[in-house]
């Protein structure tokens, strides 16, 4: 494992950790507001730290949004897919739980890395879906459904 991996890894994980307790919340905090509001709130909640992190990385120069207008307009959709992942998740998990939902969630997750990996996508470094990559990621689907056992 390249060294990068032991330090990012665990970083990773506790991010995902986050990722199965936001997903949890807002599924519970939609018992009180319905899928779009939940949904809406998180994003709410996601802006204004977004913002303030923002204003402190432009303030400290280390942040700026000037090439912004020149990106392809197709990269200003990756939100779209969080709002997807938010109203999802408070409609699936009160049918299958939050570990089946974040084990399936991980799984096309990966499918989908290996694919943008392979070809390089949106310009970024190409890595190979070499076939112990394959087995990983079918594995990890194999894995997902295991989860979703009752």
């Amino acid at each position: 494992m390249p060294n990068s991996l032991w330090l990012l890894g665990p970083l990773v994980l506790a991010v995902g950790l986050g990722g199965a307790t936001q997903a949890a919340m807002n599924t519970a905090l939609s018992r009180h507001t319905g899928s779009l509001g939940a949904a809406f709130i998180s994003v709410v909640g996601s802006f204004v730290v977004l913002a303030a992190a923002l204003a402190i990385g432009l303030a400290a120069g280390r942040a700026h949004l000037g090439g912004a207008t020149n990106a392809p307009a197709y990269l200003w959709i990756g939100g779209v897919f969080g709002a997807v992942f938010l109203v999802a998740s408070v409609l699936i998990i009160p049918k299958i739980g939050t570990a089946s939902f974040i084990a399936f969630l991980v799984a096309g997750q990966l499918v989908g890395s290996l694919l943008l990996d392979q070809v390089g996508a949106f310009g970024l470094p190409k890595f190979e879906a070499t076939p112990v990559r394959i087995i990983g990621a079918a594995l990890l689907l194999v894995g997902a459904r295991l989860v979703a056992l009752k």
